[in-house]
């Protein structure tokens, strides 16, 4: 799981100051602009795409439930709950393209591996056997996640996109299930957004706050019950994160899960299978139990 921040100039077609063509959207994409300026035309783009579009993904309360991971990780790092209990399933890693023509970093010079189509293919391997652990099978979706777009110029896709990926495997869902955007990874990003405008078109979808990013301030006192201190609002850190949710509901509302010691031993074996995956810091920080023997999700409120 990789942090990334990714930067976006003036796209193709833009105006020349002058031009009677000029409009004010293309204005707004001029770099040096403003950024409260781009923020505001990029925001009216993505209101009217999720206006237009409609999911093929039925919503049936007879079907499985739907994870999506963003990432070979997501899901066993925050919804082992889930994986492990008997309801009925699909897990979807949504960004699990196999880079066809990416150069080696310093991921792949850490591993050990020659390039990244490689440590991709190893990456998947090692879901496949953590997942297997819950007796669980993911489907991976070919799309690229963000340092390989960002490495190959590559946009990010859109919401049509990201459906189309998803129900080429998988054509209903009773639930769906999405990351929260905690840390603000673009592609836990993306993936809410598909999740909210399923919401929207009458899905039942929930948020999981996502480890490790949850937990870099620690678990909010009232998530694991301690007492609460006056130097650390872990509320604070979550909201900024989630303050372009508006279906969210009051976040001390969140559903809670603290694994019994026998599934949170076995999560923590699971956890262990990523090695390629996660660093070693994430992974010696994840080992303990008050870190990842609690999940904790929001169910979303849908418009009215």
């Amino acid at each position: 799981m990789t942090h990334t921040d990714s930067l976006k100039g003036a796209g193709e077609g833009t105006h020349i100051i002058g031009d009677p063509a000029m409009t004010r959207l293309s204005l707004s994409s001029l770099p040096g602009l403003p950024r409260d300026l781009h923020r505001r035309a990029s925001g009216r783009r993505r209101a009217r795409q999720e206006s237009r579009f409609c999911s093929r993904l039925r919503a049936d309360p007879g079907a499985p439930e739907l994870v999506i991971s963003p990432h070979w990780d997501d899901a066993v790092l925050d919804c082992w709950g889930i994986l492990t209990s008997e309801r009925r399933l699909n897990v979807v890693n949504l960004f699990a393209g196999i880079p066809t023509n990416g150069r080696a970093g310093i991921w792949e010079a850490i591993t050990g591996v020659g390039d990244p189509a490689q440590r991709a293919r190893g990456r998947m391997a090692e879901d496949a056997l953590a997942l297997a652990r819950a007796g669980r099978e993911p489907v991976n979706v070919p799309l690229l996640d963000d340092q390989y777009r960002r490495q190959m110029r590559n946009p990010p896709p859109g919401l049509e996109d990201l459906d189309r990926a998803v129900t080429e495997e998988v054509q209903s869902a009773s639930r769906v299930y999405v990351p929260a955007g905690i840390g603000a990874h673009p592609d836990h990003l993306l993936a809410r957004r598909y999740g909210r405008t399923l919401l929207a078109g009458g899905m039942p979808v929930s948020l999981y706050a996502e480890l490790p990013y949850c937990i870099f301030h620690g678990w909010p006192s009232w998530v694991d019950g301690s007492a609460p201190s006056p130097r650390r609002n872990v509320d604070v850190y979550w909201e900024s994160f989630l303050k372009d949710v508006p279906e969210l509901p009051a976040l001390r509302s969140a559903e809670v899960e603290r694994l019994d010691a026998a599934t949170a031993t076995a999560k923590l074996q699971a956890i262990g299978c990523y090695e390629t995956s996660l660093n070693y810091g994430a992974r010696r920080l994840l080992s303990d139990p008050e870190f990842h023997g609690v999940e904790v999700s929001w169910e979303l409120v849908a418009p009215s």
